[in-house]
């Protein structure tokens, strides 16, 4: 199974996610959906060096990814936990996953998404959450996080309800063009320094989605 990042006007982006079952994930089409999930992030041994506990993987295309995002409309994502540590990777799939906790501290980070892969902008996220979910066994796990995870978490977790990052720039009328040529300079950029602005307010939505 080939994934493909839905375009930035699917509509599916802005539809929540069905949860999965416990006795689904015991399906092996459904095993071989979250091989493909972690394939489109990590490249095809990731699914293999997951299973074994390995911690080499290839470098990843993203740092996060929800199912809804290539079309998979299940409450089903993988983020890498160790992100900001070089060398380190802490791969998790999390299935139906629900923020049961978050800080009142919020910090504004830099965010991007694959779905609108020229568009980047600095959100306000909680600096800490702990959630919980299943894993692909089926078994329930607890995570707790700050910093860059916790924002990679509420991220993809904002996704399976159809939430998108844009929603939460501090300021959409200014989110930042880049380009590919653009990205190597854009980060050595400290943001406030980044002119190649554009207007995404009217792609954004501060209400709950349908």
């Amino acid at each position: 199974m080939v994934l493909e990042a839905l375009s930035q006007s699917d509509p599916r982006l802005r539809q929540s996610c069905a949860p999965v079952a416990r006795r689904d994930l015991r399906d092996r089409q459904q095993q071989l959906e979250i091989d493909a999930l972690l394939d489109f992030v990590y490249g095809r041994a990731a699914a293999r060096d997951v299973q074994r506990g390995a911690g080499q993987v290839a470098t990843p295309s993203t740092v996060g990814l929800s199912a809804n995002q290539v079309g998979i409309m299940k409450q089903i994502c993988i983020v890498d936990l160790a992100i900001g540590r070089p060398g380190y990777h802490d791969i998790r799939v999390l299935v139906n996953p629900r923020i049961v906790w978050q800080s009142k501290v919020l910090r504004e980070r830099l965010e991007g998404c694959v779905n609108f892969p020229h568009w980047w902008g600095t959100t306000r996220r909680p600096e800490r959450v702990k959630l919980e979910a299943l894993d692909r066994s089926g078994f329930t796990t607890t995570v707790d996080v700050t910093g860059w995870a916790a924002a990679v978490v509420c991220h993809e977790v904002d996704h399976l309800h159809g939430r998108l990052f844009i929603d939460r720039l501090v300021d959409p009328k200014k989110a930042h063009m880049v380009t590919d040529a653009d990205y190597p300079q854009y980060r050595k950029l400290h943001a406030a320094q980044w002119d190649k602005l554009v207007d995404v307010s009217s792609y954004a939505v501060t209400d709950s989605p349908a």
